[in-house]
């Protein structure tokens, strides 16, 4: 079961406790609400670990990209995707 998955060990936050984060009536949309909602990503490594599995689990349960997720909202992405293109000398364009 998800509560047996600790995503954030600093703060001994479980997956099912970032999925019912999200799933509540006014749930989390972004990183940040995560963080208020449950504490991941607030202990001694701010956020280091957690974060990616974080993502991942928001990504999955809002159907959106990772690329989508945000720290706070509006445009604050955490990823950024890179499209590389023949001839450009492998030089990433946004």
């Amino acid at each position: 079961p998800d509560y047996a998955k600790v995503v954030c060990r600093c703060e001994t936050v479980t997956e099912a406790e970032i999925r019912e984060a999200i799933r509540r009536p006014v749930g989390a949309r972004t990183i940040d609400g995560i963080k208020r909602r449950t504490r991941a990503g607030m202990g001694r490594c701010q956020a280091g670990f957690c974060t990616p599995r974080t993502v991942q689990i928001l990504s999955e349960e809002l159907h959106i990209s990772p690329l989508e997720v945000t720290k706070f909202g509006g445009n604050s992405k955490l990823l950024q995707s890179y499209l590389f293109t023949k001839g450009e000398d492998d030089h990433a364009q946004r």
